[in-house]
Order: C-alpha cells, then sequence, then structure tokens
C-alpha cells in the first residue's frame, strides 16, 4: 500500500504540537513545522531515525506542490539517484522514509536552539534570521546545483 502520510517521532511529538499551534505564532500548522524540520535537518546533515512514532501522522494531502518539490530536491540531493523520484511504491517509502528521518534531525537541531527548556520566541527569530542572505542566486544549470544554491543562501551569515 503506498504510503499516505509522514511520521513524527515520540521524542518530538510536544515539540511538533506546540510549534504547529497557531495561537504560539510559530507555525500555521503542523505540516509547515515538518517542513522547517525537513529542512533544518537537510541544512545540517542531520538524518536521525527513529522507531516509535507518535500523535497523528500528517497526510501527505496536506503537503502542496512546493513542498513536494522541495521534498523530492532533499531526496535527490542526499541520494544522488534519480530513481528516488520514481512513483513506485518501493522508491517512494525509500524517499519518505529518508524525510522522516531528516524532519527528526532537524527537529532535534531547532529543540536545542529556542524550545528547550520551552519554546522561545525571541530564540525562534534569532534562529531564523540566522539563515537570511543577501545574496545573489546565480543561475544554475543543474537541479542539484539549484539545491546547493539555496542551502548556500541559508547558510551565509
Amino acid at each position: 500500500m503506498a504510503k499516505s502520510s509522514m511520521r513524527k517521532s515520540e521524542e518530538f511529538e510536544l515539540y511538533f504540537q506546540e510549534l504547529g499551534n497557531k495561537e504560539n505564532k510559530f507555525f500555521d500548522n503542523m505540516k509547515d513545522v515538518y517542513m522547517m524540520a525537513i529542512a533544518v535537518g537537510f541544512k545540517y546533515g542531520q538524518p536521525l531515525a527513529f522507531s516509535k512514532s507518535a500523535g497523528e501522522d500528517i497526510a501527505l494531502r496536506y503537503f502542496n506542490d512546493d513542498d513536494k518539490k522541495i521534498m523530492d530536491l532533499v531526496a535527490l540531493s542526499v541520494t544522488d539517484d534519480i530513481s528516488i523520484l520514481l512513483s513506485d511504491e518501493e522508491y517512494q517509502e525509500r524517499k519518505y522514509k529518508l524525510l522522516e528521518e531528516y524532519a527528526n534531525g532537524g527537529m532535534k537541531i531547532m529543540v536545542e536552539e529556542f524550545c528547550k527548556p520551552v519554546v522561545d520566541i525571541s530564540e525562534f527569530y534569532k534562529f531564523v534570521e540566522g539563515f537570511e542572505s543577501n545574496a545573489d542566486v546565480a543561475y544554475k544549470t543543474n537541479i542539484v546545483d539549484l539545491l546547493q544554491g539555496a542551502i548556500d543562501s541559508f547558510s551565509t551569515v
């Protein structure tokens, strides 16, 4: 059966809930927290496997086309294997497991940076500001170069 949702680690479920709560003004929803976690985990090269999930999985239908393109770019860059983008169930399962691990690693970093002992909005802003860049993104000739340019623009501060 084809994958229909993304799992969250039990270890970070509380933080997903807190950051994905509109009332806290961090993210509009848990899907956005998940995308940030994937990006952070990827940027720092920190996939983190987990065996126990918690809370409600995030249905893939909540991820828009842009989210899915970013997921594909991350998976392609990490594996350097174009077959990871195939719609075959085996490749999709491999891709989504990889993305879940990057989201988990990203959440670990996010928790350490601005969530311990409690979620701190000023520390969150400092963390996000660390990704800003004034550098122009040069024209890239292939998808890996394009992704690397995006990563470089996050890391030049």
